[in-house]
């Protein structure tokens, strides 16, 4: 004869301290129990992983592509205020070793 207990599965978790102290906070902002937050974790989890799978990762990253300007044009800025910054050195090098002494 078989008997099911129940469909229910029983879950032990190890919390670090910065992720205790996470735990605390959201059960005393909304008030709901520690199982209640791992579930809604968790359908939240798998909600966003099924919009993944769905939009795709290009789509997910657009609003961070080209967020700074294009690549290219930064490192020619770089390399021509770098080369400035060299030119500007050797000239204030060379008015020092010019200058006579007091």
């Amino acid at each position: 004869m078989n008997t099911i207990i129940g469909a229910e599965q029983f879950v032990s978790l190890r919390l670090g301290a910065s992720d205790a102290q996470l735990m605390r906070v959201l059960h005393e902002r909304t008030g709901l129990s520690k199982t209640d937050i791992v579930k809604r974790a968790l359908r939240l989890m798998a909600s966003q992983s099924q919009d993944v799978e769905q939009v795709g990762l290009y789509e997910l990253g657009r609003s961070f592509f080209g967020r700074y300007g294009d690549a290219t044009r930064q490192s020619a800025d770089i390399k021509s205020i770098v080369r400035q910054r060299m030119i500007d050195k050797r000239i204030a090098s060379a008015l020092v070793q010019e200058s006579p002494p007091k």
